[in-house]
């Protein structure tokens, strides 16, 4: 069985894929074997190119997983509804669980936040604790809030026993007199360790990026 590897957010459009691109090309660059990234849940298909292919092309092992593609660019629990598909967090970890068996290294992409609904009983959280990675990453904006997006989602995860392994921060698109200040503030209210600010920049500049190599050794324990 491969590592699982959750990369999850304090919310939605703020960088979860694109870290997840990098961490990928990352781990390959430093020798972690066959590395794999998906997405099982997503919504929003059908406006360009997809989070899931994003991550198969910065993939070296390509398993099968066809995943719940919704076309509605809202919450999945939504747009499942919207178009009658039935999620069954269930199934969706033993498909995981199936795919991690073919590599070394699975990067599974959660849809939205940490505790953005999945289906009408169930959140993200949920899922997570189903699949129970070997490794689950927080990504945070580095901007102000997110203290208190952080934290909340840390203390609610402590709550359901769902262990947050670590935490990266990634710059804004724009940046605010918190910006820069963020990981060292956040590191005084959490034992979670906050691993790493990431820069903007390309997914290849990124995956050369001393941030992203501190993530990459941390994720492969």
């Amino acid at each position: 069985m491969g590592r699982v590897v959750v990369v999850t957010g304090t919310g939605t459009g703020i960088g979860k894929t694109h870290l997840a691109e990098a961490l990928l090309r990352r781990l390959a660059r430093d020798g972690a074997g066959r590395v794999a990234g998906l997405k099982p849940v997503e919504s929003g298909i059908g406006q360009g190119v997809s989070d899931a292919e994003r991550l198969a092309a910065s993939s070296t092992f390509h398993v099968k997983h066809d995943g719940a593609r919704l076309r509605a660019p809202i919450s999945p629990h939504l747009a499942a509804r919207l178009e009658g598909v039935h999620l069954d967090p269930g199934a969706i970890a033993t498909d995981v669980a199936a795919a991690a068996a073919m590599v070394d290294v699975l990067v599974v992409e959660l849809p939205g936040g940490l505790f953005t609904p999945l289906t009408d009983a169930a959140l993200n959280a949920d899922l997570a604790m189903r699949i129970s990675p070997a490794y689950l990453l927080l990504i945070a904006p580095d901007r102000l809030g997110v203290l208190h997006d952080s934290l909340a989602a840390l203390r609610a995860s402590a709550a359901l026993g769902l262990v947050v392994s670590g935490v990266a921060l990634v710059a804004p698109e724009s940046a605010d007199p918190s910006t820069g200040t963020n990981a060292a503030e956040l590191a005084r209210y959490t034992r979670v360790p906050v691993l790493a600010t990431v820069p903007r920049g390309s997914v290849d500049s990124l995956a050369v990026d001393p941030s992203l190599g501190l993530i990459a050794a941390a994720v492969r324990g």
